[in-house]
């Protein structure tokens, strides 16, 4: 009876039975995306498995390691290693985690328990609960929070678009460039590096998809041409596939009425339409006109992306000036907020092909994340007149309420309050005042001192814009309530400020 294997241990004696050389323990590692560490921890297992079916593992300093066997033995071993599907699996943390978003994105719109991804990834509850804690940033990104349903599960809150799309990148981020490129240009029982180079529940899942039908027949297809930047077809073969693969079990995309006619009208649905009529087989599921819009908005993403080089300055110069504004109304942490930066680069760039498309969109919380953040939504609405006159087309308030979610979520994800606007008041000269306005910055970073006046000049205002009034001497209000403070800003007077702000 053959020795126990696990699942790691399968894979290396696949990497190295495909070799035609020697090859170190460090390729092997780095091939496999493991340690070497893990990979030698395993090299006795790997020794004992090829002893027992006639074959010797050969171990050289300053060579590497090879298989020594015939033929014979070489194919037997494969066939084994083929039906050992039962090998217990072990997965690093990254691999791991691929794996949940993998279980999470296709289980949608479901609720997938806790116990069916501890099964899946194999390890314990708490593993799986970290795991999980680890993912949500990713799933973030892609528009598709996690929601738990006490008693139920985990279920993703989003669209099936979202769902695909975030397939697509998942499959991009976890699968190497060469092995996408074999199973899209040779038949699966052929691809050897899939079975080699990725984790078992991942083959699993790409054995699925028909990756190498859809590439066959979008390389016959006039959009090979306009899918030609980077690797556009590698792309929108694996957004085919997934398509396909979705809707065979049951999940259609929704499109808004006006968003379906749109796309539906559009030029280049018709070539689209001559594709999904090609894909059609006794063995694929019938696309309706609703997918046949989808995988024309998806398209026409890559014409937009086939200039992302030259747009990307652009776009990052952009980001740039929302955030200093928002900065400057809403609160000083936001300039260094990585995954808000990363967040509206995104958005800009899909909106940029909604406003060029006339594409509509839809937000069904607009109306309550306005009246749950009314200063983020002002803001929001400043930068919208910004963006119009940049894109020279107005934004649709569904476009802002997108805007004032991602800018409320940064407050809330680094638990920040708005910036309070002040007024500076200070009669005794302008030198005072300013003296006073830089010790209120390097205590109150987070303090927009929106005005600095003189006290004659007070007199006349209306301060009822303003959250507070600082001044050096004693004021009536006039629609802000003043602190007096010294034009030193003494300890005294921080504490007082700190009350209010």
């Amino acid at each position: 009876m053959s020795a126990p294997l696990d699942s790691r241990v399968v894979r290396i004696i696949r990497w190295l039975l495909s070799q035609t050389e020697a090859r170190s323990t460090a390729d092997l590692a780095t091939d496999l995306v493991l340690s070497e560490r893990a990979v030698r921890y395993r090299l006795s297992a790997v020794q004992n498995f090829l002893q027992s079916h006639g074959a010797e593992l050969h171990r050289q300093r300053g060579t590497g390691l090879s298989v020594v066997a015939d033929e014979a033995a070489r194919v037997a071993i494969m066939a084994e290693l083929d039906e050992r599907t039962t090998a217990p699996r072990v997965y690093a943390p990254d691999e791991r985690e691929h794996l949940l978003l993998d279980a999470l994105l296709w289980s949608y719109p479901e609720t997938i328990s806790l116990d069916r991804l501890n099964e899946e990834l194999e390890v314990s509850k708490t593993s799986a609960r970290r795991d999980l804690k680890r993912v949500e940033p990713w799933l973030d990104r892609v528009g598709l929070p996690v929601v738990r349903k006490p008693g139920q599960g985990i279920a993703l809150h989003g669209s099936e678009q979202r769902v695909r799309r975030a397939l697509v990148q998942l499959f991009l981020e976890a699968v190497p460039a060469d092995v996408l490129d074999e199973l899209a240009t040779r038949p699966p029982e052929e691809a050897n590096l899939v079975r080699v180079r990725v984790p078992t529940g991942l083959r699993e899942r790409l054995s699925q998809l028909p990756i190498h039908r859809c590439a066959g027949i979008l390389r016959a297809s006039p959009l090979r041409d306009r899918l030609s930047t980077g690797n556009g077809d590698l792309v929108y073969t694996l957004y085919l596939a997934i398509t396909e693969a979705r809707v065979a079990v049951g999940h259609a995309i929704e499109l808004e009425p006006g968003q379906f006619l749109s796309l539906r009208d559009h030029p280049v649905s018709d070539t689209v339409r001559q594709l999904v009529k090609n894909l059609d087989s006794t063995d694929s599921p019938s696309l309706s006109d609703e997918e046949i819009a989808g995988l024309t908005e998806y398209l026409l993403g890559f014409d937009a992306l086939a200039s992302e080089t030259a747009a990307s300055n652009q776009v990052e110069r952009l980001v740039s000036d929302i955030l200093d504004i928002a900065t400057d109304r809403l609160h000083a942490s936001l300039v260094d907020d990585d995954e808000l930066r990363r967040s509206l680069a995104m958005h800009l760039t899909r909106l940029a092909v909604r406003l060029r498309y006339g594409l509509p969109v839809h937000n069904p919380l607009r109306t309550e994340v306005a009246e749950r953040y009314p200063e983020v939504q002002a803001v929001a609405e400043e930068l919208s007149e910004m963006l119009s006159g940049h894109f020279g087309s107005p934004l649709q308030a569904d476009e802002i309420g997108f805007i004032t979610m991602y800018l409320s979520g940064a407050m809330e994800r680094g638990h920040l309050r708005p910036r309070k606007q002040a007024m500076v008041v200070c009669p005794a000269g302008m030198a005072t005042a300013w003296v006073l306005v830089s010790r209120l910055q390097a205590e109150f970073p987070e303090l927009a001192l929106a005005e600095v006046l003189s006290a004659s000049v007070y007199e006349d205002r209306d301060t009822s814009e303003f959250d507070l009034v600082i001044s050096t001497v004693p004021l009536e209000e006039a629609g802000a309530p003043v602190v007096v403070v010294s034009p030193l800003l003494s300890s005294a007077d921080v504490r007082t400020l700190s009350h209010h702000v």
